[in-house]
């Protein structure tokens, strides 16, 4: 479809999901570059639609975000010429802004948007519906994707071996695991025997073998808190299906628990889930089991700028 903005015809796209729109905004980059990071390209449409239809409708009293997106280039032009001869690129900055940028076929910036890349901002949504979104999401039935064996691993005894990808704010809180040799292949480590090394495995995604589930506490927005039972493996991947990166820290072990600490970190949209896990080492000897954990969500990883 498309609309009349500022005296000229405008496309415009809609998009459904189970019969419910998910997404209004200029018909700018297709589904072919949108696909590669469909949250920042709906965002920017969603916002260069609503600049062009009316500005009183960014209420930026409500959304102060918006007064710190900067938009660059000739619009009109690209939705003249469209994108065939032009390439988009996306960008962070590691400080909570990121950079939608469109490049003509002369290799010259032709139009670009500078924008806070806060989690409230890109969706459109605010923190409860965020955490409601969140919640219904790993509850429901998802298909899993498979995890590959790390290519990095590290022999540290004799038929043990680590994979080390660095750690988020302090040295404790790991994205590490571990994997025993047995054969030709690598097994990941979930065994009585290692109960430190087994949760660090299990929470970074790396036991798909397993059936176990989580009784979680969400404690969220304006004081509530809800419980559920999740497949651990829904809540995992579908942390990693949304950028984060698990990281691990052990706060406690003893022989009947060991507690421990995954910070799910999405760097490029500045936000991380926390969940606190409480583990009895006995289910790692199981096929099934129960661990349990509370969980805070969308906890900003960038302090706001006025």
């Amino acid at each position: 479809m498309s609309v009349v903005c500022q005296g000229r015809r405008v496309p415009v796209v809609v998009e459904y999901e189970a019969g419910t729109v998910v997404h209004i905004g200029l018909d700018l980059f297709g589904e072919a570059v949108k696909k590669e990071n469909v949250l920042v390209y709906n965002f920017v449409e969603r916002y260069l639609l609503e600049s062009l239809l009316d500005s009183h409708s960014l209420r930026w009293d409500n959304m102060p975000a918006y007064g710190r997106i900067v938009t660059q280039g000739d619009l009109f032009s690209i939705l003249q010429q469209g994108l065939e001869r032009s390439s988009v690129q996306v960008s962070t900055d590691g400080e909570g802004m990121g950079r939608v940028e469109i490049t003509a076929d002369t290799g010259l910036p032709a139009f670009s948007v500078r924008f806070p890349t806060e989690i409230q901002l890109l969706t459109g949504e605010k923190k409860d519906e965020l955490e409601k979104g969140f919640i219904r999401k790993v509850t429901g039935e998802r298909k899993l994707k498979k995890k590959e064996i790390p290519r990095n691993l590290k022999r540290i005894d004799r038929d043990l071996y680590v994979a080390e990808n660095g750690f988020f704010e302090i040295t404790e809180a790991q994205n590490s695991a571990f994997f025993r040799k047995k054969g030709l292949s690598f097994q990941p480590v979930c065994e009585t025997s290692q109960p430190v090394e087994s949760v660090m495995t299990l929470l970074t995604g790396y036991n798909r073998k397993k059936d176990y589930a989580v009784r979680m506490t969400f404690h969220q927005y304006g004081y509530q808190s809800v419980e559920k039972t999740v497949p651990l493996d829904y809540l995992i991947d579908s942390c990693l299906e949304d950028g984060c990166v698990p990281y691990v820290g052990i706060e406690s072990r003893n022989e009947e628990t060991v507690v421990a600490t995954l910070f799910m970190v999405n760097r490029p949209f500045g936000y991380s889930h926390t969940f606190q896990f409480t583990v009895n080492p006995e289910i790692f000897d199981k096929p099934a089991g129960i661990l349990y954990a509370k969980a805070y969500l969308y906890t900003p990883l960038y302090p706001k700028k006025s």
